[in-house]
C-alpha cells in the first residue's frame, strides 16, 4: 500500500489520474498539493494548499512521507501571459515540488511533460519542459518517469477555450483514424494518458530514467 502526493491534481489529466488512483486498491492515501483546495472529497484524499514555487512551502504540506510522487503541472503561454509566468509553472513550481517530495521520502517521480521536449529546442515552450526534465533527473529519485504526450485531446472537457485545438483537434481526429492512432504525432485522449500515468506510476520499474514517449502511451492507457 502506498501514499502517493499529485500536484496538478485539478487539471485535466491530473484529475483523471487522481480518480484512477483513489480507486486503486493498493493506494493507501493520495496527498494533493495546490494553491487551492480541491472540490473532492475521498476517504483516502488529503488536498493541502501550499506555494508550489516554494519547495520548503510544500514540504510543510507534506509532514508525513510519501512513497510516489506525480506532477501534471502544467499552463500554456496564452493562460501565462508571459514566459517568466510560464516558465514558473511548467518548470520552477515542478521542480520544487520534486525537490520537496523527494525531501519528503518519494523514490519515484512521474512527469507530464509534452513531446518534443528537450533543453536544446529552439521552441520556448518545448525547452521549457525539456529543462524541467532535466532538473528532475539530478534530484536524486530512484526511478523518474517522464511522460511526453502529443496534443492532450480532451473531448471538450476543457472549461478554458483553446480555439487554435478546437479547430486542429477533428481534422488530426479523422487524419489520424486513417494513418493510424498511435503515430507519433497523433492526438492522445486524457484519460488515455491518465490510465497509462498511474500504470506507471505503480509498476515497481526499477529503470532509473524512463522516457515514455507518446506513440507508446496509447498501448499503455488502453
Amino acid at each position: 500500500m502506498r501514499t502517493l502526493v499529485i500536484a496538478g491534481g485539478s487539471g485535466l489529466v491530473g484529475s483523471l489520474a487522481l480518480r484512477r488512483l483513489l480507486a486503486r486498491d493498493d493506494v493507501a492515501r493520495v496527498i494533493a498539493v495546490g494553491r487551492r483546495a480541491l472540490p473532492v472529497e475521498h476517504a483516502r484524499l488529503s488536498s493541502r494548499i501550499a506555494d508550489l514555487r516554494d519547495p520548503a512551502a510544500i514540504q510543510r504540506a507534506l509532514p508525513e512521507p510519501v512513497d510516489v510522487a506525480v506532477c501534471c503541472l502544467g499552463t500554456t503561454m496564452k493562460q501565462a501571459g508571459s514566459r517568466e509566468a510560464f516558465r514558473a509553472v511548467d518548470l520552477e513550481a515542478a521542480v520544487a515540488f520534486g525537490e520537496a517530495a523527494r525531501a519528503s521520502g518519494a523514490r519515484r517521480f512521474v512527469l507530464v511533460s509534452s513531446l518534443g521536449a528537450s533543453p536544446r529546442s529552439r521552441s520556448f515552450y518545448l525547452r521549457t519542459k525539456g529543462e524541467a526534465e532535466e532538473a528532475l533527473a539530478r534530484l536524486g529519485y530512484a526511478q523518474l518517469t517522464v511522460l511526453r504526450p502529443s496534443f492532450i485531446d480532451d473531448r471538450g472537457a476543457r472549461k478554458e477555450p483553446r480555439l487554435g485545438e478546437r479547430l486542429a483537434l477533428p481534422l488530426a481526429r479523422a487524419a489520424f483514424a486513417l494513418l493510424g492512432r498511435e503515430r507519433r504525432h497523433a492526438p492522445v485522449p486524457a484519460e488515455t494518458v491518465a490510465r497509462a500515468l498511474v500504470r506507471l506510476a505503480l509498476d515497481g520499474s526499477a529503470e532509473p530514467v524512463r522516457i515514455v514517449e507518446s506513440e507508446a502511451l496509447h498501448a499503455l492507457g488502453r
